[in-house]
């Protein structure tokens, strides 16, 4: 039986004659994937120390009859950098897109945020001397939309990567008064998700 009065790509009709949403026709969560915290400790007179912690991605294909939104949400756990007198320091987040047919996985060099900084108490003399100090950012978990949200077509695919970087700049070479044998550099990143959501494109 045929019923030409119903778009079938929408609605499901039941051998009673009901009509029921296709599963497919609401705000739907996709995909998921995740990535766990990294902590590292760095010397706190070592120079510009800068690397890659996180790098991770997530895909997804419209295994659906009909175009949908598709859009990546980006979790990030609380994070902790503990600083010296001797560095300014940034967790930096990138992040890349990539959609279509096939689409390559994407770089993650699109510069989305950072959180970090740097202290200077100044000095003291006789001779010179840094003035000792730490401190300590907070950052606690938040969720953003990262990237565009894009239109795929059934059988396309939207890809997102996301990568979080270190990057400490040394710029004091005095030595700090008192000695430094509580100074410390260090980071806790916290823990990252990535969620793809998708709607009907109507």
């Amino acid at each position: 039986m045929t019923f030409p009065c119903v778009d079938e790509e929408h609605f499901e009709v039941t051998d009673d004659g009901d009509l029921t949403p296709q599963w497919y026709m609401q705000w739907r969560h996709v995909a998921t994937t995740s990535a766990n915290g990294i902590q590292k400790t760095y010397n706190i007179s070592g120079g510009d120390q800068s690397e890659d912690l996180v790098n991770f991605q997530v895909d997804w294909t419209n295994d659906t009859p009909i175009d949908v939104h598709a859009y990546v949400l980006l979790t990030r756990g609380g994070a902790i950098m503990t600083n010296n007198v001797r560095n300014v320091v940034y967790l930096e987040t990138y992040f890349g897109q990539a959609s279509g047919a096939s689409p390559s996985d994407p770089t993650a060099s699109t510069l989305l945020g950072r959180f970090g900084g740097g202290a200077d108490l100044g000095t003291v003399t006789g001779p010179n001397r840094t003035i000792f100090t730490n401190h300590q950012l907070r950052q606690g978990e938040r969720t953003l939309l990262v990237g565009s949200t894009d239109v795929l077509e059934p059988g396309e695919s939207i890809k997102l990567r996301v990568r979080l970087r270190w990057a400490a700049h040394f710029w004091e070479t005095l030595p700090i008064a008192t000695g430094a044998t509580e100074a410390e550099l260090s980071i806790s990143t916290g823990a990252s998700r990535l969620d793809v959501f998708a709607y009907p494109a109507l």
